[in-house]
């Protein structure tokens, strides 16, 4: 057995002089006290016919008795024939090796190499969900560690919370990102593959449920109020109602975008999503008398420059997340989906006998007719101008329990080229 001659006493009184010195506990393990006062634990041994040296750590970070068990333990590998320094470098680099390959560390290089084949909308929705549902039990876990159950807890978790959908599209999520990994060699299975089992099923398809046009004035009513929805959020429910952007173009709206002065909102390409194989292209959005008026009002909240968001939060991306304008209807009493104001603005535009080339031009889709889309340039701003405020008006209508605006007199538009 190796001398102990060293004290926990004796380390802690050794006063620095002018050079090194050591102190000796015996079998190789000395502390080193240094001019400056600092002092490093040091395993002395001789190996293949030469003397070296292994730095175990500083004192009193490492203490004696520490210092003590990894003198013995690397006494032990220089027993067994290894080399004490050799091992500890295999040891860091286990550890390097495992820090770099925990789910977190994948779960970002994944977003990494997904970037440029999915939308921004996409990837902000699987970064929110992969952070929210798995990273709080998963992140910090080598990925060889993980398996099923672990991956079961986190979603259970997430279900327990209420967000059902969310905990379905994390299983997806979760496979989706240790396939990446057994293609690259981090891991050798796919723990997440058959978790979906243990999830309950997915309710109805009601996330793709729309506001009743009969309780629109409910809505503007209950927005301003100012309960249930902070003024940014009331805003951004309002604008989505005006205008029938996607949420995920919305909520990234910067006040550059944005000429109060035209009623013009100009959504920039990056935000939008792609038509079909088409690259994405900016998007011109009329505002009407209210939705300006909403965004004035908005404006002294969060206008600190041209880059400043408009819908800012204190949240990861500086706006309102993903979640935020569904879950302020469900507190408001409205079982609804902002993307189903949508669905309502294109039934009620179309039920008014606004022409579908304008309707389809505001909601920023591809024209179903090849033939004729080669043709129609034209974004039809002019004609969305007049049928997007009438729109407002309307909903105001229900606010008010009048009767429905006339329709705007708008020039009839003559295609160039009719549908057979």
């Amino acid at each position: 057995m190796a001398e102990r001659l060293l004290s926990a006493r004796k380390c802690d009184t050794a006063r620095p002089k002018g050079k090194p010195y050591r102190l000796n506990d015996g079998g190789g393990l000395t502390l080193r006290v240094m001019p400056s006062g600092a002092k490093y634990w040091q395993l002395r041994y001789r190996f293949a016919g030469k003397e070296n040296t292994l730095q175990i750590g500083a004192y009193p970070a490492v203490g004696l008795e520490k210092a003590r068990k990894e003198r013995d333990r690397f006494r032990e590998v220089l027993r067994t024939g290894g080399d004490p320094v050799t091992a500890r470098r295999a040891e860091r680099a286990r550890v390097m090796k495992a820090t770099a390959d925990t789910f977190a560390a994948l779960a970002d290089e994944w977003i990494e190499h997904r970037k440029p084949f999915v939308s921004p909308a996409t990837v902000e929705r699987d970064e929110g969900i992969i952070r929210r549902v798995l990273l709080p039990k998963l992140g910090a876990l080598p990925l060889r560690e993980i398996d099923a159950t672990m991956v079961v807890a986190a979603l259970k978790k997430a279900q327990a919370d209420g967000i059902v959908y969310s905990a379905h599209r994390a299983r997806t999520l979760a496979s989706q990102i240790f396939v990446y990994a057994i293609g690259s060699g981090r891991a050798t299975h796919n723990p997440a593959r058959d978790a979906g089992g243990a999830l309950r099923p997915k309710p109805s398809e009601r996330n793709l449920s729309a506001l009743p046009f009969a309780r629109v004035g409910e809505l503007l009513t209950a927005l301003d109020g100012g309960q249930g929805a902070s003024a940014v959020t009331a805003t951004a429910i309002k604008l989505m109602l005006y205008t029938g952007l996607r949420d995920a173009a919305l909520r990234g709206a910067q006040w550059k975008e944005i000429d109060l002065q035209a009623r013009r909102w100009t959504v920039p390409a990056e935000r939008m999503k792609r038509r079909g194989n088409e690259e994405r292209q900016p998007h011109a959005v009329p505002l009407s008398a209210q939705a300006v008026a909403a965004l004035e009002a908005l404006r002294p909240l969060t206008d600190r420059g041209p880059d400043s968001y408009v819908f800012a939060s204190t949240g990861k991306g500086g706006y309102l997340a993903e979640n935020t304008l569904r879950i302020a209807l469900h507190r408001l009493g409205f079982e609804v989906t902002a993307h189903g104001f949508r669905s309502l603005l294109t039934d009620e535009l179309y039920r008014a006998g606004f022409r579908s080339e304008w309707v389809e031009r505001q909601l920023h889709h591809k024209d179903k007719d090849k033939v004729r889309a080669a043709y129609l340039r034209t974004d039809f701003y002019g004609q969305r101008v007049p049928m997007m405020q009438w729109w407002a008006d309307a909903c105001d209508a229900q606010r008010e329990g009048k009767r429905l605006p006339a329709l705007p007199d708008v020039p009839e538009f003559k295609p160039l080229l009719r549908a057979a």
